[in-house]
């Protein structure tokens, strides 16, 4: 199929897309290392791809469910007849006047990708766990400064001055590792002089190569910021000159009203942060030619919507908007249309988060995507009926996880599901696969095309890039796209006229100049290579209703969330006695979360040089308060679950919190299962029934909660 050399392609072992070279003899691949017409670099998720493509556990053929759904048995079958079930119960769903009854959920590769083409054109919705991750702070630079609702738009470290300020709120870039170079970009930025700031209650890679290590309460950083806010504005030490151009009219009045008792010194209380530390750092900001916030994972409690306000609010009155060193604005390049383009039904009307206790208030809040955390409470509610599932993993990702499963087993008075039909896409077994009807044997991204169109990854990796294929793919796998593309001819073959994958990608292609076949001679990626600054100077406006950076969020005055909150999350306040410790997930840069690639991979579950072991981590102070001792079997319990789990004592975890790493507990697989491990998502309430206020002051996934510790 190949010659035998270094072959330019894209990763996929995680989110990231990195542009890699994969050298290939006889067809097999033997190494891969970073594309130098990119960045240069891979990871060690990246590196262990190799171990995914040729492990002896791939799923090779369609399977059908031959027992009860959690069972896990299934019998093989053909593609014909996997894709003829598929097409009957959408055909029948459809009949029904119920497609919107029908979600994929996926974190789709680009904004234009097959699956998510055919559910629009189906009438169905996206279900993502983008959410999961920052929707909130998504919305907050949307409402404040129109910035373009993309997934996580970091700063970009390598254009960090001398002198400039980082600030990692909770961020784990070198543990999470969405870029495989930006640990190096921050390295350099520090050599260049500039500063890191690390504010999290968890001391880690990131924390040890700090200048300055900030052990924050869990949930405060809207606090925090509140505060160096309060004493900016009051010691007018802010950027006038941006605010007074920028700032539409009236709203620095009403800041000034609003943050006029969110001092250093009330703000402290509640962060745990020292007031001094707390206007040192401010001081610091001010000081400094440029500040940068990256907390992409950190907003995962209840008080989101505040911390992202709070944080928003910050880089504006610091005037670090779209400038070197600061927050930048993305603009996205167009991609060609390929017509007609399907509709998208209306998600506020029709999408099945409107659940739970505040299902009367979700008309004033903005959901791009069907938010995932629902689903289990749509399946009791009967407004989810069929549900396709590719590269991820609800069964663990979940809050409540178990809850998750549990709706997946339920059945009606005639012992029919109450979820009609499940369909899982995936490489390697996952504890998801338990549940569903048909599981698809996907391809991994050394065996198929697809076009990635992510310009929102940190530092501009590639605005297109294409992942070809450089072996023959294993067994009978297919990719989803194609299975969706095939899916859509046969339903809706007015949107799916064109030949095949290749034309599709090679249509939208042309919207950036650019063709299949220069994509490959250009090494797979495409880039303007410039992030270009300042860019509202230019259109003499933000993309906002006024034109202007808006601090006040009028559209919540009626909730009284027109301002930020410095509170903790609910969650947190609740049951403190009962639940002395707050639960807090971290990453593992061995891991993909909760997926099946890397909690399935000899490389990245090996016991010396991978991540094998999911403890719970204490520090010794509390520990002596429990009598515990290194290695103990403790009880962990929170409102809604009970786990048992050995203990690790650390110093690098702030007093009063547990810390977890996230995406453990898959049982699927003989890798995984050496080691059933607990995933965080056991402890947490089910958003769908558990959850009220968090729904609306968090606006996404809450993976935090209270639990007490027991020997």
């Amino acid at each position: 199929m190949h010659e035998d050399k270094w072959i330019p392609t894209i990763c996929y072992q995680c989110k990231a897309e990195c542009a890699i070279l994969a050298r290939v003899e006889n067809g097999v691949v033997k190494e891969v290392k970073g594309n130098p017409l990119a960045k240069g670099k891979m990871c060690v998720k990246g590196m262990a791809g190799i171990t995914t493509l040729y492990s002896g556990e791939r799923l090779k053929y369609p399977l059908k469910r031959i027992g009860e759904r959690g069972e896990g048995k299934f019998e093989r079958i053909s593609w014909d007849e996997a894709m003829d079930i598929m097409e009957k119960k959408l055909r029948e769903l459809r009949d029904r006047g119920e497609m919107h009854k029908f979600t994929y959920s996926m974190f789709p590769h680009s904004s234009t990708d097959p699956k998510w083409r055919f559910v629009n054109a189906m009438g169905g919705f996206i279900t993502t766990g983008l959410p999961h991750c920052d929707s909130a702070k998504i919305m907050a630079h949307l409402h404040t400064f129109g910035c373009f609702p993309n997934h996580h738009i970091a700063p970009i470290y390598y254009s960090v001055p001398k002198g400039g300020i980082m600030i990692l709120a909770g961020r784990h870039p070198f543990g999470c590792l969405d870029d495989a170079s930006v640990a190096r970009d921050i390295l350099n930025a520090k050599e260049r002089g500039a500063k890191l700031i690390v504010i999290d209650p968890i001391f880690r890679s990131e924390a040890a190569k700090a200048d300055w290590w900030i052990p924050i309460k869990p949930g405060g950083d809207a606090a925090f910021f509140l505060g160096m806010c309060n004493y900016l504005l009051t010691n007018d030490l802010y950027d006038k000159n941006f605010c007074d151009k920028w700032v539409r009219e009236g709203d620095m009045d009403k800041l000034m009203e609003f943050i006029k008792d969110k001092t250093p010194e009330a703000m402290s209380p509640i962060c745990e942060v020292p007031a001094q530390d707390i206007i040192k750092l401010a001081k610091m900001c001010a000081q400094a030619p440029s500040v940068c916030v990256d907390a992409f994972k950190s907003i995962m409690y209840g008080n989101a919507m505040d911390w992202g306000h709070a944080w928003s609010i910050f880089l504006v009155i610091t005037g670090n908007l779209d400038n070197p060193g600061g927050q930048p604005l993305p603009e996205i390049a167009p991609m060609a249309p390929v017509e007609p383009v399907p509709p998208a039904p209306s998600l506020h009307e029709l999408g099945y988060h409107r659940t739970g206790p505040n299902r009367d208030k979700f008309d004033y809040y903005t959901f791009i995507l069907e938010p995932t955390w629902y689903a289990a409470q749509a399946v009791k509610e009967g407004t989810l009926k069929v549900f396709f599932a590719s590269e991820c993993n609800p069964a663990l990702s979940e809050m409540g996880s178990s809850v998750w499963r549990e709706a997946m087993t339920l059945k009606d008075k005639q012992g029919n599901y109450l979820l009609e039909l499940f369909v899982v896409t995936e490489i390697l077994p996952s504890e998801t696969m338990k549940w569903a009807d048909l599981v698809l044997p996907d391809q991994t991204n050394f065996e198929r095309w697809e076009l990635l169109y992510m310009p929102w990854w940190y530092t501009y990796a590639h605005t297109a890039a294409i992942c070809q294929p450089v072996v023959e793919p294993i067994g009978e796998s297919r990719h989803a796209n194609k299975v969706m593309i095939e899916l859509g001819k046969r339903l809706v073959p007015e949107y799916f006229a064109f030949k095949d994958d290749l034309e599709y990608y090679d249509t939208e292609l042309a919207g950036v100049g650019m063709s299949l076949q220069k994509m490959l001679d250009n090494g797979c990626v495409w880039s303007p290579r410039t992030a270009g600054f300042y860019k509202y100077e230019s259109a003499g406006k933000f993309n906002t209703p006024s034109g202007k950076v808006e601090l006040e969020w009028r559209m919540y005055k009626d909730l009284g969330q027109e301002w930020p909150s410095p509170e903790l999350p609910v969650e947190f306040k609740r049951g403190e006695q009962e639940y002395p410790f707050i639960l807090v997930n971290f990453r593992s840069t061995f891991l993909n979360n909760t997926g099946a690639w890397s909690h399935n991979n000899a490389q990245l579950r090996d016991p010396i040089s991978g991540r094998d072991r999911n403890p719970l981590v204490l520090n010794p102070l509390d520990a002596k308060k429990l009598d515990l001792v290194d290695g103990d079997l403790v009880t962990v319990t929170s409102k809604t679950a009970q786990v048992r789990i050995p203990v690790c004592l650390s110093e690098k975890i702030k007093p009063g919190c547990a810390g977890l790493i996230h995406g453990f507990g898959q049982t699927m697989g003989k890798i995984a299962s050496l080691g059933n491990w607990i995933g965080d998502n056991e402890l947490i309430a089910d958003a769908g029934s558990h959850l009220d206020e968090q729904d609306l002051r968090g606006g996404e996934a809450h993976v935090a909660t209270r639990v007490k510790v027991s020997k």
